[in-house]
């Protein structure tokens, strides 16, 4: 008896209905979309193609310019002006270093603004000494024991005088 009822648990419900074939994507759409990619992939490989030749003009323009470069200064250093330069051998493009050790404007009117306050400290120290003694002497208990007057407040609607 026991062997009935384990199989009977055991077994999987499948259901008499048959199942509904899946949705059917929309031929249409489907070649426009792989019209779309293949169009878009192309213009991918042409603006690739468009860079790499915009790279190339840029380091041949680079090479012709320091050997231009390097022709001059040989023409000088056979004048006795310059030694002889060899050509130069292409590296990166890295940025200009800032080897001036000028200040910028903005540095300047940073110093300016210092400078200004701390000449205006010194022309108030005095002041500046004073406030200081008078805070000290607030912080003093004070000794006299005055009464405090004050009036008394009047109660009632007041007239409109």
């Amino acid at each position: 008896m026991a062997d009935t009822q384990t199989a009977d648990t055991t077994q999987q419900v499948t259901s008499q209905i048959p199942i509904a074939s899946p949705s059917q994507k929309n031929p249409k759409r489907v070649a426009a979309g792989k019209a779309i990619a293949e169009k878009r992939r192309q213009a991918r490989e042409e603006q690739n193609k468009k860079l790499a030749e915009a790279n190339a003009i840029m380091a041949n323009e680079r090479v012709r310019k320091a050997q231009e470069d390097a022709r001059k200064a040989q023409e000088d250093a056979r004048k006795g002006e310059e030694e002889v330069v060899d050509p130069p051998v292409e590296t990166p493009v890295s940025p200009p270093a800032a080897e001036s050790q000028t200040l910028t404007t903005t540095q300047w009117l940073s110093i300016a603004s210092i400078i200004v306050s701390l000449a205006a400290i010194y022309y108030k120290r005095e002041e500046i000494k004073g406030t200081i003694a008078k805070i000290k002497l607030a912080k003093a208990p004070a000794i006299t024991n005055e009464p405090v007057l004050t009036a008394p407040k009047k109660k009632g609607i007041r007239s409109m005088d």
